[in-house]
C-alpha cells in the first residue's frame, strides 16, 4: 500500500513539473492550510489563471507527558484554477490537492485528498495574502477522517 501510494505521488509530481512552460512564473508561499500541507510552505508555478504547487508542512501535533510528542508531517501536490468559477477574476481559486503525511504516532503514511477554495486578495498570479477552506478525506490505518482545513497564507 505504501509503495503504491508513493509511486502514484511521484508520477503526479512528474506530470505537474513536465506540464510547465516558459510562460510560468515561480512563487513560494508560507502559511497554514492545504496550499502549505498544514503549517508549512510551498513552491509554485504560476500563470494568470493557474497555480501548480508542491508543498511541505506539518498538519498535526500531539504531546503527552506519558507518551511523548508526535507530529504528522508530509508533502503535497496541488493545482488551483481561477477560471473554473469566473472567467474575468483571478482572485478566486478552486483546485485539488493530494498529500502524503507520515503519522509518527501510528508509524504510517496517510494519503489524503483536499479540495481547496482560496481567495487571493490581489489575484492568484500576484504576491499577497490568501484565505480559504479545503474539505478533505484522510485515510489512516485506524480510521478514515473527513474534515475541513482553514487556509491563511502569503504567496511571495
Amino acid at each position: 500500500m505504501i509503495r503504491r501510494t508513493v509511486v502514484v505521488f511521484v508520477v503526479l509530481v512528474a506530470v505537474a513539473v513536465g506540464s510547465s512552460s516558459a510562460a510560468d512564473k515561480t512563487s513560494f508561499g508560507l502559511g497554514v492550510g492545504a496550499l502549505y500541507n498544514g503549517l508549512g510552505g510551498n513552491f509554485a508555478l504560476v500563470k494568470a489563471d493557474d497555480l501548480k504547487y508542491i508543498s511541505v508542512g506539518c498538519s498535526e501535533y500531539m504531546s503527552s507527558s506519558i507518551e511523548g510528542t508526535f507530529v504528522t508531517c508530509g508533502v503535497g501536490i496541488g493545482w488551483l484554477r481561477s477560471d473554473i468559477l469566473t472567467k474575468k477574476n483571478s482572485k478566486y481559486g478552486l483546485g485539488l490537492n493530494i498529500a502524503l503525511d507520515y503519522d509518527q504516532f501510528y508509524s504510517e503514511v496517510e494519503p489524503s485528498i483536499r479540495i481547496p477554495y482560496v481567495f487571493f486578495f490581489r489575484g492568484l498570479d500576484r504576491r499577497g495574502w490568501n484565505l480559504g477552506v479545503a474539505p478533505f478525506i484522510n485515510w489512516g490505518q485506524e480510521e478514515t477522517d473527513l474534515g475541513v482545513m482553514l487556509e491563511v497564507g502569503y504567496q511571495f
